[in-house]
């Protein structure tokens, strides 16, 4: 009775305690009331629950979660002297009085689950049950309140949120398509719901409807993507009106889709439903964990939600821990001290911003999605941490390196990339048919590519013509099953002209491809392209070189060199040992010349309106140093005065 007694004192004494929407017109009145007390009551078991299974489990006793549990905004807080984590990987700050700091759940640990799938994962069984029932008791009760007073946008929210919570989502949708409040929230329930039914398409469609129902400032706050870009793309942002961000959100969203072979607008999805779940939980001061009023950290709580989700696991430091916190900031707040943990597997599809500023030219390197593999003595947060990731509910997906060359042929390119496969412990499954060459130009403007596919010992390769024109292409290898891993490259191309668009007498080499070395004597066009390599990082004493020329005919007198060169970056003390000539310089340069035609040296034609040779050699590496490596190609005409025309690629050399 008293806990009732303080709740009510509290809902009709403070302004802050009532239920607020941003932008959505509402009213104080008895159903608003009775909802928001049947809410807290909810939440304040929710609360109890989590707090005691947690200690019950053991989790939140290592000094990386304690240092993230004493998430000061200056980082202050070191769980010892000597192991340098002073500052955690991630704080995010909002001139409030808490900051926030998630970091990643630990990796020797076995995941207790997701709260983003399953909201009472956190839960004892014995809790579990006694909160679903609670959960139940509350949803029934909003729904007679809601019947008694509909319309009330906050109550109807209430309903989406818990029944989502509750796992019932099908009624959840329900609920929100039959919502009568406020049309653009009406719109932003449907999305919500239909997002976690993993319906994108009509949650994406439901997330636009509500965009075009705002005013124009509403739907400016509302579409902003700012959040979830790195510093030079905030900057850029900033700047920028609001026609202006639109465009670039299009852009954006576009560049981030996971897999263009399904065109699944997930991420995009999860983006706004992220901004509606934080009305739903913003709209109380309080929730299951988090004080959500401005001074106690509610803006730098929105931000950590928009870019990384709703947090898989919190371990509560304990009630010694949250009073050491207290003391150090100078307040004590409703917001419990507790980690924010994150799995490991999550995504980071955004591209960097250079890739939204000039796509077309944007490198392989540019979208990264994947957390680096970290050394057993890494702390992971400390290797990596996104301007924002997600979970993507189809299954995890790995970006793969790759090896990639354009080779003309008469009225278009033709495409050659190879993947290397995952390492094993990923158990990664693929073979030839699931692979899919995507190419695109824009929104709206995705191909699946007619291609070929080979698969040799740690790559698939793909060939596929494609029009002489900029794109956006990669190779994508989709997991036959719901919740498998799936594989992708990405990178933009800027093919050459065509065979059909050189002029009389010009001549042209291609880039060399990097293939590994067989018995017998080089192989091939065909049986060359087969065997390339999926990545440009090379082991063993030998890489085989394949490349074209084109304009010279079968038996034309030319000149031929391989240069293999080393370029590492000089440190400053080498530097300086080579001016006073104590030390010597490690980058160099070995070449091979031969004359052709010669016996030994094997060139194939193939047939093209210009001439067309290919030759394949394979390069002795043995006597090389570890490290990075260019190796280039050059040809010329026998006796000429003319520069000889070349082509390189860069590598990276493991050793034998």
């Amino acid at each position: 009775m008293l806990f009732q007694f303080g709740l009510a004192l509290l809902l009709q004494a403070d302004p802050s305690f009532q239920p607020r929407l941003a932008g959505v017109p509402s009213s104080t009145n008895a159903f608003t009331d009775a909802a928001g007390f049947a809410v807290l009551k909810f939440l304040s078991t929710w609360r109890t629950a989590w707090l005691q299974s947690v200690e019950y489990q053991g989790y939140g006793h290592n000094e990386i979660r304690l240092r993230d549990d004493h998430c000061h905004w200056d980082g202050s807080y070191s769980p010892t002297g000597n192991r340098g984590y002073y500052r955690p990987p991630s704080v995010i700050h909002n001139s409030s009085r808490r900051s926030m700091c998630p970091n990643w759940f630990p990796g020797d640990e076995p995941s207790p689950g997701d709260e983003r799938v399953t909201r009472d994962v956190s839960l004892t069984t014995g809790w579990r049950d006694r909160v679903r029932e609670a959960r139940a008791a509350l949803i029934d009760s909003m729904a007679r309140l809601d019947k008694a007073h509909p319309g009330d946008a906050w109550i109807t929210g209430e309903r989406v949120r818990f029944l989502v919570d509750q796992g019932e989502i099908r009624n959840a949708v329900d609920v929100a398509r039959n919502c009568t409040a406020d049309r653009a929230w009406c719109a932003q329930l449907a999305g919500f719901a239909l997002d976690a039914a993993g319906d994108y398409a009509r949650a994406d469609s439901a997330f636009d409807a509500a965009s075009a129902a705002m005013t124009p400032e509403r739907r400016c706050e509302w579409t902003s993507a700012k959040s979830l870009l790195d510093n030079r793309g905030r900057s850029a942002y900033d700047h920028m009106s609001c026609d202006e961000r639109t465009a670039v959100d299009t852009k954006l969203w576009w560049l981030s889709t996971p897999l263009f072979s399904d065109s699944a607008s997930d991420r995009r999805s999860a983006h706004f439903s992220r901004k509606v779940l934080i009305q739903l939980h913003s709209a109380l001061p309080w929730d299951e964990r988090y004080d959500w009023r401005s001074r106690f950290g509610g803006e730098a709580l929105s931000e950590m939600l928009v870019r990384y989700g709703w947090p898989a696991f919190s371990a509560f430091g304990g009630s010694w821990e949250e009073m050491s916190h207290a003391s150090w900031m100078g307040f004590y707040d409703s917001t419990r001290t507790a980690t924010a943990e994150y799995p490991q597997d999550r995504l980071h599809v955004l591209p960097e911003w250079r890739a939204v500023e000039d796509p077309f030219h944007a490198t392989a390197d540019a979208w990264q999605i994947n957390m680096p593999d970290a050394e057993s003595k890494d702390e992971p947060a400390a290797v990596w941490w996104p301007a924002e990731h997600y979970g993507r509910t189809a299954g995890s997906i790995r970006q793969l390196p790759d090896q990639t060359a354009m080779l003309r042929r008469d009225g278009h390119i033709l495409l050659v990339t190879a993947s290397e496969l995952p390492p094993a412990r990923l158990s990664f499954h693929a073979d030839t048919s699931s692979a899919v060459l995507v190419r695109t130009t824009g929104p709206g403007a995705i191909e699946k590519v007619p291609r070929n596919a080979y698969k040799n010992e740690k790559a698939i390769v793909v060939t596929a013509p494609i029009p002489s024109k900029p794109a956006i292409v990669g190779t994508e290898l989709r997991a036959a099953r719901a919740g498998e891993l799936s594989a992708r490259t990405r990178f933009a191309v800027t093919p050459p002209a065509t065979l059909a668009s050189m002029k009389p007498g010009e001549t042209a080499i291609s880039d060399p491809i990097l293939m590994s070395v067989t018995d017998g004597p080089p192989p091939g066009p065909e049986t060359a392209l087969q065997h390339m390599l999926g990545s440009t990082r090379v082991r063993g004493a030998k890489v085989g070189v394949y490349w074209e020329t084109y304009g010279w005919a079968a038996g034309d007198s030319v000149d031929v060199a391989i240069v293999v060169s080393r370029h590492e970056q000089l440190s400053k003390l080498r530097k300086i040992g080579m001016l006073m000539r104590v030390a010597h310089d490690i980058n160099g340069s070995v070449a091979v010349r031969w004359g052709e035609p010669q016996p030994g040296h094997s060139s194939w034609t193939i047939p093209g309106v210009v001439p067309i040779q290919a030759r394949s050699v394979y390069v002795d590496l043995s006597r090389l140093e570890t490290g990075h490596y260019s190796i280039t190609v050059l040809v010329g005409k026998h006796g000429s005065t003319l520069v000889p025309i070349s082509a390189s690629r860069d590598f990276v050399f493991e050793g034998t």
